[in-house]
């Protein structure tokens, strides 16, 4: 069992449309970098589409970016108040499939943010992550 944000075997026409092309070209399934490359390109899309290919103001793309909803080989993303992709997370199981092995996902937790369930302005206050944060209980 793994939890990630993609698998090959997600089942949308996106997908399923990237994921043959891949196999025809390369011979196997794609993997989170092939998958993440090509997610980016169609966020980058969607902003470019957004502002009918007018890109020079930097800030209005970047504004562009950060407004952007789609559904993409993943599912459906968006971004955070943060900048941050907010998308579904799946479980998976290793199963095999036709002679490979391939993550099949087992459940959907649709939506997830960077902060999960954690109201994100009690999250940030929170001191950072360290080897000192959270302080280890003793004998734990």
């Amino acid at each position: 069992m793994s939890s990630c944000w993609y698998s090959a075997q997600l089942d949308n026409p996106i997908n399923r449309r990237f994921v043959a092309a891949y196999r025809a070209d390369n011979g196997y399934d794609p993997g989170q970098y092939a998958s993440g490359t090509y997610l980016y390109g169609e966020v980058l899309f969607a902003a470019i589409e957004a502002l009918k290919g007018r890109i020079e103001d930097k800030q209005a793309f970047i504004k562009a970016l950060r407004a952007v909803r789609v559904d993409t080989l993943r599912g459906p993303i968006a971004f955070d108040d943060y900048g941050n992709v907010v998308g579904n997370i799946y479980i998976r199981k290793v199963e095999r499939k036709d002679g490979r092995l391939v993550n099949t996902p087992v459940y959907t937790y649709p939506n997830v943010s960077q902060f999960w369930t954690y109201d994100p302005k009690e999250f940030l206050k929170q001191p950072v992550y360290s080897r000192d944060w959270p302080p280890m209980k003793a004998g734990a």
